[in-house]
């Protein structure tokens, strides 16, 4: 890990611009309907141009860390994903609140986030990239959709309707008690990246 890092500060890329991250934000949502393969070098690229640096890596065993956003220098941001979980719902989620991080909060501090640390246990900063990666997922207008949700179909016509893959309306369903942890998982999609396990 250490390595990728190393080779995550050394990398060369363009000033960090706040316009085009925000741009980029936004059409990386739309790629979360394609597999691994395709959105992957999509998304490296679209954060690279706008200065902040996208490194994957592997989950490491017993640690719930889900990822990390932090300032390699003033100019350049990081956001490091472990496919912990390794379901595109989380990973999803993850990476916007990993941006969320890089858009909100200053430059001085490192979000080292773990995945269900407990909402009383989160810091205003946390649960502020929390309810911003809800929100720019599913905006808040469809909120009361959700409850209405209550076949596979419907969830599939639903995320259709909004843009997004289906398995990120099933986590949030899950995670607001609307459906059992155990329904609809069949709609999220494991992930695999190459090189990393």
């Amino acid at each position: 890990m250490n390595t990728l890092l190393d080779r995550a500060e050394q990398l060369d890329c363009p000033k960090y611009s706040k316009p085009k991250f925000e741009k980029a934000v936004r059409e990386i949502r739309t790629l979360t309907v394609l597999p691994p393969e395709e959105f992957e070098p999509q998304i490296q690229k679209l954060c690279w141009e706008a200065g902040v640096v996208l490194v994957l890596v592997p989950s490491i065993k017993k640690a719930h860390v889900s990822g990390v956003a932090r300032w390699l220098n003033p100019h350049k941001a990081l956001i490091e994903l472990s496919l912990y979980g390794k379901t595109n719902d989380r990973f999803w989620f993850n990476f916007f609140h990993e941006a969320a991080h890089i858009l909100l909060h200053d430059k001085e501090n490192i979000f080292l986030d773990e995945w269900d640390s407990g909402e009383s246990l989160k810091s205003e900063q946390e649960s502020e990239a929390d309810q911003w990666s809800r929100e720019f997922l599913i905006p808040s207008e469809y909120e009361g959709k959700l409850a209405e949700l209550k076949s596979k179909i419907d969830v599939i016509d639903f995320a259709e309707r909004i843009g997004i893959h289906s398995a990120i309306v099933v986590g949030r369903l899950q995670h607001d008690h609307l459906i059992d942890p155990s329904w609809m998982n069949g709609l999220k999609v494991g992930l695999h990246f190459q090189g990393i396990e």
